[in-house]
């Protein structure tokens, strides 16, 4: 009769240490900046309130994906004033902050919710694709991703 394994069976010896976990941050409020107000402060990108209803990473291409993350790390590099410094009315170029009316934006229970002191605005990804959210302190919270430029049209 062949030998029965136990597959969630670890060796308690083997998992026993005299060493304290370590951790980067306890907290996501201790990372840096995220807690801070002023304009000078770098830009920190949150997909904690991205409403994936309405379009998801999942629906986006390889390329697609690519112009994000070349998008999330150059933004990281900018200043609150440097972003706002790219807003233009007309031959917008870089990341064109440009504030959106509220009415324009899908799902009304989650614009609802919102504070009516808060702004939104869109980013460009490049020449075609956006995201859409909002500042709070030094943190721009992505609620929308927009890879047709779909939302203010």
């Amino acid at each position: 009769m062949p030998k029965q394994h136990k597959s969630s069976y670890i060796n308690k010896d083997a998992v026993k240490t005299n060493t304290e976990t370590t951790y980067i941050n306890k907290t996501a409020t201790h990372l840096i900046g995220t807690n801070e107000n002023g304009d000078d402060l770098k830009l920190i990108i949150s997909f904690l309130h991205l409403q994936n209803g309405y379009q998801c990473f999942s629906d986006w291409s390889k390329q697609d994906m690519n112009d994000f993350w070349n998008f999330y790390k150059k933004v990281h590099q900018y200043t609150w004033t440097q972003v706002y410094a790219t807003a233009r009315k007309i031959q917008k170029n870089g990341i064109a902050y440009t504030i959106i009316p509220v009415k324009k934006y899908p799902n009304p229970e989650f614009k609802n919710k919102l504070s009516q002191d808060i702004t939104l605005f869109e980013l460009r990804v490049d020449a075609k694709k956006r995201v859409h959210g909002f500042r709070n302190k030094s943190v721009f919270y992505l609620c929308w991703l927009d890879r047709e430029h779909k939302i203010t049209h």
